[in-house]
This record gives structure tokens, C-alpha cells and sequence, in this order.
């Protein structure tokens, strides 16, 4: 075998070593430097690149990376291959790899030459900046709350709640329905039995603005023994509903007040009843007192009495001399009205008596006791109010008297229509409260003797302002 020093002592080879050529332990040259600065390479895998696997997937740098040498810098050493890699072909895409493990390409001295030194070097690109295809971003889809099936025993207990709640309520409104039509029924049924008397024309002279809420009736008591005698108002009160207040206003006017009637001069107040009828009443009470009148309603002696017999007779606290004077009216006059015998029905004294229509018409015509007309219009009111409570009561045979014995000898000027409205505010008028009043009022009147006999001289204003205030008053 032949000597590893072709036969020369390898003591006489020359050392050629030198600190040009030698490398120095501790000192590296530029070479040796910048190839430490450099990252490191790694090898890359031959399988084809697939973004969704993990991220310690392997580095490869691309071309778009701006690590590009100068040409006085020397390109990196690659492993396991002696030549470099290749330029990218002008026909590979963005994204192509190559292998630096395989063989050079063919004609790879002609695309070496054609590539200048400053051109970059293309890498594969890391999974970061690989371009991903343009996708519709798709909203999360909510989730929608399944409800839990509620037990069967609760939706049971609920619809069965349900179920009675609507088979009352229509049970309650069958029976307001029946309620409203069988007295709807009875309404018209009396009213068509109510003498009807149109107005032939008003005057209306009092000032109603801001009024609206007040709807006045006056009633009229006259003094005709018969249906076809005209008589004198012998008892004149104006009843008002309140709907502000909720309340009856009950107003007497004295009827030997002096007052001034439209076109007939100055006379008593129950006068002008005899000169023009209900019509001419209204408006003569308009005109001296400031008060509106929608309608009148008109009794005789006659009906009074059929209306206090219909609601069962009237309790009230009498006094001897009152007593006196009752049994002196029903011999002089009203029995003998009533076709009865001249002593029927005569008191025996003073108490809380139960008045029948006959006594209950005599009570409200006493004119000597106490204060005269003034006491006198007192019991008028205090005989309605009664009645009126025993209307209030809606007992069927009140109603079955009225209807045979009263309605038919009441006249009115109300269409059948108003008096039908009206009826259907009696239910809630039964719960107003009752107020009265008289006109004229103590303290605004003084008695006078003038050419038609013993007068009340009104102080006009005064009377005025006080219905205004107790009337028309908005609580």
C-alpha cells in the first residue's frame, strides 16, 4: 500500500499555514460572522403544503420576504445539497415549493444565467401570508331557547280558570242585556202612555254657557179639579241634576212672588200659568231669575193624589195644629174632588203619621200654619222627596201602580226619545244626593201690598246669585 505521503516523510512536507490562512480560535472572520447572523434553514417537506395543520409546521421563506443579499454577500449554505437553489421559473405561481434535497433541474446553467445576482430568491410562503380564497362570512347561528313542556296539571288548572272566567263574564252580560232590555221595555211602555203637550215656542232668556252640566225639569202642581181646567201652578219646583256634584237640586218658587211676566206686566209668579200655560211659566222664571228650563212636567190635584197612593202612602211627622188644618181641607175640598164622602179619612191628631194621597195632598196645600207660603212650599218639597224615595226603590208594583193610575194624567213637552234618554239616567240619579232650596231666599225678599193683593218683593241679584252657586255649582 502506498505510503499516505506518496513515499515522503511527512516531516519534510512544508507547513503552509499561516494567520492569513489559518483560523484562530476565538476570532471568526467576516465569512463565518454573517453566516451566524443568518437565520437558520430548515429542510422542507416533500409532501404538498397544507394550511390546516399545526402550527409547528415547518418555515420556509418566500420571495416576497424582503430577505434579499447584496451581491457581496454570499447566498447561505444549504444541507445535503452542494449547488444552490434554482431561480423561480417565470412560469411558476406564487405558492410553488421546491425541494432543495432533489437534483437541479434541467438547463439550470441557462436559468442561472438569466437571473442577475440582486433578483430575490423564492421561498415557500409561511402559512401566515398564504392567501386564503375569498369566502361569505356566515353568521353564527343563534340559539333559540327550547321552552320546557309546562306541566300538564298547570295548563290544565289555567284553562280551566280561563274556561270560567268567559262563561261568567257571558252569564253577566246575558243578564245586564236582559236586565237593560226588559227595562227599556217598561221605559217605553209608560212613556207612551205620557201626555205629550209640544212647546208652541220659547223664549229661552237665561244664560246657559257653561251650564251643560245641569239638566232642569220643572214640575208643576196646578190646581185644575179636572183634566180639561187650566187652573193656577199652585206649587212650582224645578228639579236639576247635578252631574258635576251628583246631586237634585229641588228649587220652590214662591208663587206670590212679584215678578214681572213676559208681555203681561208685573203679577204673581203663578199668574203667568194662567195667562200662557206651562210655556209662559218657564219663561217667566227665566227671565226674573237667571235659570235655564228644559222641560216641564204638569200634574193636577187628581194625579198628585194617584201618585202618592202608587209608591204605598208617605210617613211623615205631623203637628195638631197641622192635623187641624188637614182635616179641614180634605171636608171642604178634596173628598169632594175625589168623589168620597165629605168625613172619610179625617186625623185623629198629630204624630208620625202614614199619609195617604188624599191626607198627603191636603199636608202640602196647609197655608195658615207657621210661616205661611213659606212653610208651605217647605212641605211640598218634603212630599216629594218621599215619593221620589219610593221610586228609587224599583219595586214592580210601584211601577204597575204608576202605569194604571199616574202616567196617564202627567202631560209634558218631551219627545218620546228625551223622555226615553232621561229614564236611562234615573238608575244613576238614584244615587245623587237631595239638596233643597227655596226662591226667594230668607234675607232677599220683603212683603208689599200692590194693586193684586199681598206680594213678595225679590231682590232680584241676590236670588240669582244663590241659584247660580247651589244649582250650577261644579263642586
Amino acid at each position: 500500500m502506498p505510503h499516505r505521503y506518496n513515499g515522503r516523510d511527512e516531516n519534510n512536507i512544508p507547513n503552509t499555514d499561516n494567520e492569513e490562512t489559518m483560523l484562530i480560535s476565538g476570532v471568526p472572520d467576516e465569512y463565518e460572522q454573517e453566516r451566524r447572523e443568518l437565520p437558520p434553514l430548515k429542510r422542507v417537506n416533500r409532501r404538498a403544503y397544507q394550511p390546516n395543520k399545526q402550527q409547528n409546521q415547518e418555515y420556509t421563506y418566500t420571495h416576497n420576504e424582503k430577505n434579499v443579499y447584496s451581491e457581496s454577500q454570499l447566498p447561505p449554505q444549504f444541507p445535503h445539497s452542494s449547488a444552490p437553489p434554482p431561480p423561480m421559473h417565470q412560469n411558476t405561481k406564487e405558492g410553488d415549493f421546491y425541494d432543495y434535497n432533489d437534483q437541479p433541474p434541467e438547463k439550470y446553467s441557462e436559468m442561472k444565467s438569466s437571473v442577475s445576482p440582486a433578483d430575490p430568491i423564492p421561498f415557500a410562503p409561511p402559512p401566515s401570508h398564504q392567501k386564503q380564497p375569498n369566502r361569505k362570512k356566515i353568521k353564527p347561528v343563534q340559539e333559540i331557547p327550547i321552552e320546557q313542556p309546562k306541566s300538564k296539571k298547570k295548563r290544565h288548572h289555567k284553562s280551566l280558570l280561563k274556561r270560567i272566567i268567559g262563561r261568567v263574564f257571558k252569564i253577566v252580560l246575558v243578564l245586564f242585556l236582559l236586565m237593560f232590555g226588559v227595562y227599556s221595555c217598561t221605559s217605553v211602555s209608560l212613556i207612551k202612555k205620557v201626555q205629550q203637550v209640544p212647546s208652541e215656542g220659547r223664549n229661552h232668556s237665561a244664560d246657559d254657557v257653561g251650564r251643560g252640566h245641569v239638566r232642569s225639569i220643572l214640575v208643576i202642581g196646578t190646581d185644575g179639579r179636572t183634566a180639561e181646567e187650566r187652573g193656577r201652578s199652585d206649587s212650582m219646583i224645578l228639579f236639576s241634576l247635578n252631574s258635576k256634584t251628583n246631586e237634585i237640586i229641588m228649587t220652590s218658587f214662591m208663587r206670590d212672588s212679584y215678578v214681572e211676566i213676559p208681555n203681561n206686566g208685573w203679577d204673581k209668579l203663578n199668574a203667568a200659568y194662567a195667562y200662557g200655560g206651562p210655556d209662559l211659566l218657564m219663561d217667566t222664571i227665566e227671565y226674573n231669575f237667571d235659570v235655564r228650563i228644559d222641560d216641564y212636567v204638569s200634574v193636577d190635584f187628581a194625579s198628585f193624589v194617584s201618585v202618592v197612593d202608587a209608591v204605598g202612602g208617605v210617613d211623615i211627622e205631623v203637628s195638631n195644629a197641622e192635623a187641624e188644618q188637614i182635616n179641614i181641607i180634605l171636608i171642604s175640598e178634596v173628598n169632594l174632588l175625589m168623589g168620597d164622602d165629605m168625613y172619610s179619612d179625617l186625623l185623629s191628631g198629630g204624630g208620625k203619621l202614614h199619609l195617604n194621597g188624599k191626607q198627603a195632598l191636603s199636608y202640602s196645600r196647609i197655608r195658615n200654619v207657621g210661616n205661611n207660603d213659606f212653610e208651605r212650599t217647605e212641605r211640598q218639597r218634603r212630599v216629594m222627596s218621599l215619593i221620589f224615595a219610593k221610586i228609587k226603590s224599583f219595586k214592580p208594583s210601584v211601577f204597575k201602580n204608576l202605569a194604571s193610575d199616574v202616567i196617564p194624567d202627567v202631560s209634558t213637552n218631551m219627545t218620546e226619545f228625551e223622555m226615553y234618554l232621561l229614564s236611562l239616567r234615573v238608575p244613576f240619579a238614584a244615587r245623587y244626593k237631595t239638596k233643597q232650596i227655596q226662591i226667594p231666599a230668607e234675607g232677599t225678599y220683603y212683603g208689599a201690598d200692590v194693586d193684586v193683593g199681598n206680594v213678595l218683593q225679590v231682590d232680584r241679584n241676590a236670588n240669582i246669585d244663590i241659584i247660580d252657586k247651589e244649582v250650577f255649582s261644579k263642586g
